[in-house]
């Protein structure tokens, strides 16, 4: 009985080291991917900022599709009949915006501003480098500003406003985003 006790305890001693580096790699590899709030941030201003020529395309067929199923509603924004409309946006912003945020952005007509300046230049747009600075007393909120270039890199206009992050689940979204934006002449 003994040399069995001996030999299972060896085997704990080789095992148990094993099992606590998995689990410790784990846990980093965990905390690595989840990205924080001003990473999160950063990601849903280049999406709302930046604007190719196909996605100006597929919002233009979206509006399209959306106007042929309009159905009268009192909403103001985006009705529940603008299917279309909405499974567009919701699909292009919602892993990095909640659902209220894509709705008050799709009624302030936020949106349209990227697609205008990428028909407008007929290129893409891209933000260059996006400045954060979290704003003083508010958790999770930023001040931020962005020049925003055509394909060729050229100064297409410059962006500043606020963006106030929130969890949603496990991961961080913009529940709120205020945009402003100068243009360059075209």
């Amino acid at each position: 009985m003994t040399v069995k006790k001996r030999a299972f305890v060896k085997c704990l001693r080789y095992i148990f080291p094993i099992i606590a580096i998995l689990v410790i790699a784990t846990v980093i590899g965990y905390k690595k991917g989840e990205k924080n709030s001003e990473q999160q941030a950063q990601i849903a201003l280049a999406q709302l900022i930046s604007c190719s020529l196909q996605q100006a395309e597929d919002f233009d067929a979206a509006v399209t599709l959306a106007s042929t199923e309009a159905v009268p509603d009192s909403e103001i924004g985006l009705a529940k009949s603008d299917g279309k409309l909405r499974e567009y946006l919701i699909e292009r912003f919602g892993d990095s915006m909640t659902d209220s945020c894509i709705e008050d952005l799709a009624m302030s007509r936020t949106f349209y501003r990227s697609i205008t300046m990428a028909k407008n230049f007929s290129s893409d747009i891209k933000t260059g480098e996006i400045e954060l600075k979290k704003c003083s007393g508010e958790q999770e909120c930023y001040t931020f500003s962005a020049e925003i270039k055509t394909s060729a890199g050229n100064l297409a206009a410059t962006a500043w406003g606020t963006i106030l992050m929130k969890k949603d689940g496990r991961k961080w979204k913009a529940s709120q985003i205020t945009l402003n934006m100068k243009e360059t002449q075209s």
